[in-house]
């Protein structure tokens, strides 16, 4: 077997929870992980956070009781951390204390809004997030980590790190995969559907709709606003469908749609702020996401044709899919005549 390793960012509220970060860290080495990640934020380090999250295997949040530092924008830097995370695709996991006000007092936040804030992130990561673990005592945090981090291995497999005198060992490997692969393809049959897949398919008119997140400015001044957004499934797929022409990265769905957010969605915006003058930052719901990669797949719109040389996913149009963007049965699908919720 390969002597792999795997990276892990951990993204914490900052100096309170040092000895929760300090127990999962030394857990985590103990298992063969490698772990990343800043007690102390500014935004000068908000770019070699990222850079570390683009080369983690795996988003570790720790949540206590306390929302954290926050950027210049109002969002704190843990918050950020965790968007960046699942714009990226990244496999996360949640490890927050199970009642947060048993914590002492010194460990919450001072400000009432802040407090406010910390509810609401909580409250949206167990909405969010597949893999949500609470513990009471550092003892519970040991053996939760030990347990589900080996789960998450299973769950979501990764390349890892692999020592350059294995390096040899593993390019055999991948040939003989490859040899497989070649062998499986020639023999592959229509299979049914999988378990996850057997949802009803949509019809292209049929409307969608979602809920996502986004900055708005108006007056000088900044507010992170929960909008829904509707649109027919037709209008999806004209979204996805020039990004997708050749095949892409899965983490390209939610870079296409949260562009397209951006583009149009002022006048979503402007429901709740009638003088908001810029929007920015949009993040389409995990779930609604999901969702759109489901019946994408389901419709044979958009599919997996692969992986990439990084092991990433690549989707792209399917002839069924071409043939609907490249008709007029879409026409009276229009990007623009989009339908904001009332």
């Amino acid at each position: 077997m390969l002597d792999k390793r795997y990276q892990v960012f951990i993204s914490t509220s900052g100096k309170d929870m040092q000895p929760e970060r300090m127990v999962l860290s030394q857990t985590l080495v103990g298992m063969g992980f490698f772990s990343w990640g800043l007690e102390q934020r500014t935004p000068l380090s908000t770019a070699f956070s990222r850079r570390q999250i683009d080369d983690c295997d795996y988003f570790l949040l720790l949540l206590g009781s306390q929302y954290g530092e926050q950027s210049v924008s109002g969002v704190g830097y843990m918050q950020l951390e965790y968007i960046y995370a699942v714009t990226k695709q990244k496999p996360i996991i949640v490890f927050m204390h199970e009642d947060p006000e048993s914590r002492s007092e010194d460990l919450h936040d001072e400000k009432p809004e802040l407090r406010e804030k910390f509810r609401e992130f909580r409250k949206q990561l167990q909405q969010e997030v597949d893999q949500v673990i609470c513990y009471r005592t550092l003892r519970d945090l040991e053996l939760a980590v030990r347990s589900n981090m080996l789960q998450m291995l299973e769950r979501y497999p990764v390349v890892g790190w692999v020592r350059p005198q294995n390096i040899q060992v593993l390019q055999d490997e991948i040939d003989s995969l490859k040899a497989k692969v070649t062998q499986l393809q020639a023999e592959i049959k229509p299979k049914e559907a999988e378990p996850f897949l057997i949802v009803p398919k949509v019809a292209m008119y049929e409307n969608l709709s979602f809920e996502y997140r986004m900055h708005a400015y108006q007056d000088g001044n900044f507010k992170e606003l929960k909008l829904m957004r509707e649109m027919t499934w037709a209008q999806v797929l004209m979204v996805l469908g020039e990004t997708f022409q050749a095949a892409m990265p899965e983490e390209y769905f939610s870079k296409t749609l949260n562009d397209h957010l951006n583009d149009t969605g002022l006048q979503d915006a402007r429901r709740e702020m009638p003088r908001a003058h810029a929007v920015a930052r949009a993040q389409i719901n995990v779930r609604a996401l999901h969702n759109i990669k489901l019946q994408m797949r389901q419709n044979d719109w958009i599919i997996p044709v692969g992986r990439d040389d990084r092991q990433r996913m690549l989707w792209q149009v399917t002839p069924k899919g071409e043939k609907l963007l490249s008709s007029n049965l879409l026409e009276n699908d229009r990007l623009f005549q989009f339908k904001p919720l009332q």
